[in-house]
């Protein structure tokens, strides 16, 4: 959910918003949405995800072969008010290549401060907003984490379709994300090298489109959407179709994830890869596992898979972790 350093001059000017009629999780009237597991959900809790693991092929890398790449991470959240909430996530990597050695290390520390601002539960609407920052060199070079740090303001939102008049149709819901990655260092371009003097000369540079070099990284759009199907509300708030109690907790979903370019120059096109799956919920956790299929060339071609196991605290432990730190 979080990252920090600006949390709090965002606190400061979000404290100036009205106060939002706030739940554990994050609930809109008779709305539960999930955690979702490649974007961020709309609501602020004390919960984590203890772990998270994914894996996927990668591309190639300079005749090394196959390369394939195992990504195990945590995330803890925490209220400090009702409204408020601090986070933090990070992770380990483990590169392997067909004929490389294999490569490892921690991903850069990630630290988010979110504010869930409006909640309306008879149309099942949440809307949270928050600030993202990548704490630069605290990950391992060797696997290639960001030498330098963003910050990404966010807007996180959902719906639920409980309030439309087709029964079949008000256990969708749809969750989403857009954000704003401005690096702290700007990736600058060079011109080509300067021709060579002679006959064929040409006294300047080649005339071939300037090359950027890896001084910093170009700000880029992040975000995402999910479409949810809510087994759970179908049966509590639609109809009681009598199925097993296990395919009662059942949320499928399809995941959008996308990030793309917004300055120039850059070096890395649009990625989009849509994530189809399954969450089971507990009373006090949930399990999602979802297969990560690239959409585009840029996002790779092999197909992945990502699971997670999520805790709430505030289920598990409702005296003393699963509370605010600040009860006004």
């Amino acid at each position: 959910m979080i990252r920090m350093t600006t949390a709090a001059a965002v606190a400061a000017c979000l404290s100036a918003l009205p106060s939002p009629q706030v739940h554990a999780h994050a609930i809109a009237g008779a709305r539960v949405f999930p955690v979702t597991l490649t974007i961020d959900d709309p609501g602020v809790a004390d919960e984590a995800s203890i772990p998270t693991f994914s894996f996927q092929q990668q591309e190639p890398d300079l005749g090394n072969g196959r390369t394939y790449q195992y990504n195990l991470s945590a995330e803890f959240d925490k209220r400090i008010t009702e409204h408020l909430g601090i986070g933090i996530n990070g992770g380990y990597t483990v590169r392997t290549a067909q004929y490389d050695k294999a490569r490892n290390g921690f991903q850069n520390l990630n630290v988010t401060l979110k504010y869930q601002t409006w909640v309306n539960a008879p149309h099942e609407a949440i809307v949270s907003l928050g600030v993202i920052r990548e704490l630069a060199r605290t990950g391992t070079a060797s696997i290639g984490v960001d030498q330098y740090g963003s910050t990404t303001p966010t807007l996180y939102f959902g719906k639920g379709f409980g309030d439309i008049p087709v029964p079949a149709l008000r256990p969708f819901a749809i969750t989403g994300t857009i954000g704003y990655a401005i690096a702290d260092r700007k990736l600058k371009a060079i011109n080509d090298v300067p021709s060579d003097s002679g006959a064929n000369a040409t006294g300047g540079v080649t005339g071939l489109a300037a090359q950027p070099f890896n001084n910093g990284y170009a700000n880029r759009w992040i975000g995402g959407l999910s479409l949810q199907y809510s087994l759970p509300y179908l049966q509590s708030q639609v109809r009681d179709f009598g199925l097993p109690g296990f395919f009662n907790r059942l949320t499928p979903l399809v995941e959008i994830a996308y990030s793309s370019p917004a300055s120039s120059p850059n070096n890395l096109g649009t990625q989009v890869v849509v994530a189809p799956g399954v969450i089971y919920g507990g009373d006090s956790f949930q399990v999602g596992i979802e297969a990560l299929i690239p959409a585009n060339r840029a996002s790779g071609r092999f197909v992945g898979v990502i699971a997670q196991m999520h805790l709430f605290f505030d289920d598990l432990f409702p005296n003393s972790l699963g509370k605010p730190l600040f009860s006004y």
